[in-house]
């Protein structure tokens, strides 16, 4: 895999160049000591109190920019390296060399490459075993002696077969003269080496992010921008010490690395109509008819696909014609239940394709899916309509009888044809339905011991009855006007620090207004017996920094499958920011709630902005996995009738939660 041209933007190269932000150090005040100290008694690391960000400089020429060292392929066949241009001028290839463990080898004179300023090029140990998990092969191989091994369209180094220790070492890229270019210094790897200073790079591993399979990567030194060089362990995305562009993790057949094309969210505007339906009372007939319209294709990527009715709309659907496509996730906690095999049997039979995110039956060993879990619920209609959620298919979220008051998960769902939403997540889905590219897409087949069908015997239990005294949010609110959309998405951008949510967060002060509704808001990430000054949570923080600006913030948090013993409950979180809240005065409340009766499962954001209004709606919840490892998608609008309604939403819950 590799792009010997630069991606259209070679005019901005000596700007991006030159204009380095200017970093400050990030210093936690004492108030925030005595909070944490109180609420989270833990004793606290005394380096955690000043977390210096410092900037490395922009190299001018080819450098290492990424390496697969600890794959999580057996044999790790493919460990590979990243190599990228950041300089004014072409580089020709043949003569350089890459060295490790003592090996060396070495760009031969037939390859005749010439990576253009901005190009770049994996090369990897075999093209094969590469192309398992990065989707595509790499542009050329270092350890293809064996000729059953060999791919013919890939380049093969000469020399030696390099091997790339796990535990620690050192990568370098040398010149045709010899000469150390750049240097990578990883893991537990203590003696010195040319062209590094300082203590070696490390992954990020706290909390449930594991090693395993993990690339080293480096930081942008603007958003956006090349990547940083300063011949230090700060210049890579495990570095614990930069809360803004490090403590970041990337796996193999992620997009956005090193191409810019999904590093940032999709931003557009567009004259459009959008649907906004309120879950529970209100979510079972908008969906069920975007669905049921369909006439030529249907899209959907869900975590988990319980709802029988909705499985008889697309079985319908499939039986006329249409082409429908189920993605699942293939591991959800506690297993694939039989009501979801009784649903994709339903819709299977009438046609549509599902598929899970987990290994293929004739996988390698070792192989992981891309993401840790695919929690997104999406889906595109005909290529025209996009639907957008905080909901999985199931009965206590949509439930069909809605005669009475009816109970069950506050979500919602957005329904519209804006091209900047439906382009995106249409684009989305096409990169996780890949089964050409990827070996993680096990289909259904009805014999199958964990994704078939449900016992003979099986069927369908009564759909459950949560009883509530009011449920007024039955009819949706449709909408049509000229309103800016974006969609972000987990993993690849959920985490940028100056664009999407982020982008707003940081911007609200005096007179503006946050209002949050989630299942879950964790008050620290990292490890379970951790803390928010160790280990904070990014978008947490960025609210409560917000109210320390003069903003009005109210956060409402499940309460009815949240345990208020466990260290990262949402009542820890409260307390938290009460906690914040009483010692700095500030106009910050948090509550737990079950205003609807079967818990709140919504993750919404509110801002009100400088007069603007944004509604951030999607599966993103408030964890690190969420962000950092998951298939997560959220869509931003500053509809104003969209906030309206679903300000109108959270008041009423915010009323009824004690």
């Amino acid at each position: 895999m590799m792009r010997l041209i630069p991606p259209g933007r070679s005019g901005l190269w000596l700007v991006i160049l030159l204009a380095l932000l200017p970093v400050s150090d990030l210093r936690l005040s004492r108030p925030v000591h005595a909070i944490v100290s109180a609420v989270f008694p833990a004793q606290l690391d005394g380096n955690s109190t000043y977390l210096p960000l410092i900037p490395g400089r922009q190299a001018g020429g080819l450098l290492i920019a990424a390496a697969h060292i600890d794959s999580a392929l057996s044999g790790e066949a493919d460990e590979a390296i990243l190599l990228w241009n950041t300089g004014y001028a072409p580089v020709a290839l043949a003569g350089w060399q890459l060295r490790a463990n003592g090996r060396t080898a070495v760009f031969p004179p037939e390859m005749a490459q010439i990576l253009a300023p901005g190009g770049w090029l994996w090369c990897a140990a075999q093209a094969r075993a590469f192309r398992l998990t990065f989707g595509e092969l790499p542009g050329c191989e270092w350890n293809a002696a064996d000729p059953l091994l060999d791919e013919p369209a890939v380049p093969n180094l000469s020399g030696g077969a390099l091997r790339l220790t796990n535990t620690g070492g050192v990568v370098q890229l040398l010149d045709p003269a010899g000469q150390v270019v750049d240097t990578l210094l990883y893991g537990n790897a203590t003696a010195p080496a040319t062209g590094w200073q300082g203590p070696p790079a490390q992954l990020y591993t706290r909390g449930a992010v594991s090693a395993s399979g993990q690339l080293y990567f480096r930081k942008p030194a603007r958003a956006g921008g090349l990547p940083l060089d300063g011949d230090t362990a700060q210049d890579w995305a495990g570095d614990l010490a930069d809360l803004t562009w490090g403590r970041q993790a990337r796996l193999p057949g992620w997009p956005g690395y090193p191409t810019d094309a999904f590093s940032r969210p999709a931003h557009g505007t567009a004259s459009a109509t959008v649907t906004l339906a309120v879950g529970p009372e209100g979510l079972y007939a908008p969906i069920a008819q975007a669905l049921a319209g369909a006439t030529t294709t249907i899209d959907l990527s869900l975590y988990t696909f319980e709802h029988p009715d909705l499985a008889q709309v697309l079985a319908r659907a499939a039986g006329d014609g249409v082409r429908v496509r189920l993605l699942l996730e293939g591991a959800p906690p506690g297993g694939v239940t039989d009501l979801q095999r009784w649903c994709v049997r339903l819709v299977a039979a009438a046609g549509a394709e599902v598929r899970y995110l987990a290994a293929t039956d004739h996988a390698p060993n070792g192989l992981q899916p891309r993401y840790r879990y695919t929690h997104a619920k999406i889906g595109v209609v005909d290529g025209r309509l996009a639907l957008v959620g905080t909901e999985n298919f199931s009965l206590d979220s949509m439930p069909v009888e809605t005669a009475a008051p009816v109970g069950g998960r506050r979500g919602f769902y957005l329904i519209t044809d804006a091209a900047p939403v439906v382009e995106a997540v249409a684009r989305l889905f096409a990169l996780d339905w890949a089964p050409d590219r990827f070996m993680d897409l096990q289909p259904y087949t009805p014999d199958h011991a964990r994704y078939g069908d449900p016992p003979p015997s099986y069927s369908p239990p009564a759909a459950p009855t949560i009883p509530v005294a009011a449920a007024p949010f039955t009819l949706p609110l449709t909408v049509q006007g000229q309103a800016r959309f974006t969609v972000v998405s987990a993993p690849e951008n959920a985490m940028h620090p100056h664009d999407g949510l982020h982008r707003l967060l940081q911007q609200a002060g005096p007179g503006d207004a946050i209002h949050l509704v989630q299942l879950y808001e964790h008050p620290f990430w990292g490890d379970g017996d951790s803390n928010p000054v160790a280990d904070p949570n990014p978008r947490l923080e960025l609210i409560l920094a917000a109210a320390r600006r003069g903003a009005s913030v109210r956060v409402l948090l499940d309460s009815h499958f949240d345990d208020p013993a466990a260290p990262r409950s949402n009542q820890a979180t409260v307390d938290y920011l009460q906690a914040a809240a009483a010692a700095e005065g500030l106009d910050l409340e948090a509550r737990r709630g079950n205003p609807t009766g079967g818990g709140i499962h919504a993750k919404v954001v509110l801002i009100r902005l400088d007069g603007e209004l944004w509604s951030a709606l999607g599966s993103l919840n408030g964890g690190e996995i969420s962000h950092k490892l998951n298939r997560e998608v959220m869509v931003l609008t500053d509809q104003p009738a969209i906030y309206e309604r679903l300000a109108e939403v959270f008041q009423w819950d915010w009323a009824r939660s004690p």
